[in-house]
């Protein structure tokens, strides 16, 4: 159909803005010549983190990455990017005293009390800092994690503490252990009102009753709504939901004629006439949560980069940040206007047998929460890395997957988006609008600065 192929085309050249030139805050390419040597020949106490590999981070969102995934009501999106942004802070600002020139983000982030700061004089190794906060933060933000995974978590803080000990002193292994510890809680202590804490225990209200009217989103049999309230949250950038609203979504009518309902058929004929690609494309982006996929696209580039620890830290922060406040802001969207799905649509109108390629979620249709977060996070990505960035996802690839291999960050987003409407969960606009309002997040996200002037 017409409107098919021009909003295909539409979210292939969304995001050509990201291959002009981007703005890089904090991590530059420079970082990126820097050698990553075998830091522990040497006195690596209060070694620049440009010494050391990103391999504790690493470890850490391989097992969030399980954990989101195995962890009951972990999966939602809101929980899971709401655990990685306060995984990802918690990381730079336990190693930002090791990286020369950097500065702690308090003063920039919503509401951000004062953090606990490094004793003058006194020497840490920054691998077990960020060791110590990431486990914590993981306990903190994971709290409804069986005690098989909690032994998990702790089994891998203590066997990189057993290889650490072996390279450092005591004390200041202690030392580090210590401000990892304390810098996590501090964080923790503040994330406890963003109003989101512990937000897997009630996922699901009963009391909310959603609005009732033409075109309004009706949850299938069995449903409740998922979190309607998350959009009220705050955001670690002030604002970065107000300000990143979309227009309202195409007008309710049964008028062949209007967009509505022509986004609805496109949504119905791609179902009906649909190719393999695109059931594996969909498939494919369904196997994790949106946000858990952003995580793994940055950890893929990292290995890929060899990058060190400081590049890391910063990195996680930032697309940690982005996939938070992004989902915060389309929550906010949801909720506000309460588009019904095309399942509602099509079985009143086209086929009331019809069933989508993959299970409608509990909430309403506009905007996509996949599109936005990815969205913000290739926004985030492109201006670390640049957009023309090849990278393999194969994150997905344990569950049986073959991996996916892309040129762009834009070309991610945009199949990534796409996919939701192969999956006949979501109409184009959904998505393409998604995209926009991701990429307004993820540009504020940009504008952090991680330097000292």
């Amino acid at each position: 159909m017409k409107i098919q192929m021009k909003a295909v085309l539409m979210l292939m050249t969304a995001f050509a803005v990201l291959n002009s030139g981007c703005k890089k805050n904090g991590i530059t390419n420079s970082s990126f010549d820097e050698p990553v040597t075998d830091a522990f020949s040497a006195d690596v106490q209060n070694a620049p983190l440009i010494k050391f590999g990103a391999d504790v981070p690493a470890k850490w969102y391989a097992l969030a990455i399980n954990l989101s995934r195995t962890t009951p009501n972990q999966s939602p999106g809101p929980i899971n990017s709401r655990a990685f942004g306060y995984m990802g802070l918690a990381l730079y600002e336990s190693v930002m005293p090791g990286i020369p020139g950097d500065k702690s983000m308090q003063s920039q982030l919503n509401e951000m009390p004062a953090l606990p700061q490094v004793v003058h004089g006194e020497k840490y190794f920054y691998p077990s800092c960020a060791n110590a906060a990431l486990a914590n933060m993981v306990h903190h933000m994971f709290g409804n994690t069986s005690s098989a995974q909690n032994f998990t978590i702790d089994s891998l803080e203590a066997s990189l503490n057993t290889l650490f000990a072996s390279m450092v002193s005591k004390d200041v292994l202690d030392r580090s252990l210590k401000f990892g510890r304390d810098i996590s809680n501090a964080i923790y202590s503040w994330s406890v009102s963003d109003g989101g804490d512990k937000a897997y225990l009630n996922p699901f209200p009963s009391t909310y009753v959603p609005p009732v009217g033409p075109g309004l989103w009706v949850p299938q049999p069995g449903q409740l709504a998922q979190l309607p309230s998350w959009g009220n949250n705050r955001t670690f950038i002030k604002n970065n939901a107000a300000s990143t609203q979309p227009p309202p979504p195409p007008a309710y009518s049964t008028e062949s004629s209007s967009k509505f309902y022509q986004e609805e058929l496109a949504v119905y004929h791609e179902s009906i006439n649909q190719n393999p690609e695109h059931i594996i494309i969909a498939k494919y982006w369904a196997a994790l949560p949106g946000p858990s996929v952003s995580i793994s696209v940055l950890s893929s580039v990292l290995a890929s980069k060899n990058s060190n620890l400081a590049v890391a830290a910063e990195a996680y922060c930032k697309v940690g940040i982005a996939i938070a406040d992004a989902i915060v802001s389309c929550y906010k969207t949801k909720y506000q206007y309460n588009q019904e799905r095309p399942i509602t649509f099509i079985r009143a109108n086209f086929n009331s047998t019809w069933v989508p390629t993959l299970p409608t979620p509990p909430f309403p249709d506009y905007t996509s929460a996949h599109s936005v977060q990815a969205g913000a996070s290739a926004r985030v990505l492109a201006d670390i890395f640049g957009n023309n960035t090849t990278f393999t996802d194969n994150t997905i690839n344990s569950l049986g997957f073959t991996p996916r291999i892309f040129t762009k960050f834009s070309d991610f987003a945009n199949e990534l988006a796409l996919s939701r409407f192969y999956a006949g969960i979501h109409v184009l606009t959904s998505n393409l609008v998604g995209l926009d309002q991701g990429n307004l997040v993820g540009m504020h996200v940009s504008a952090l600065k991680f330097k000292n002037d």
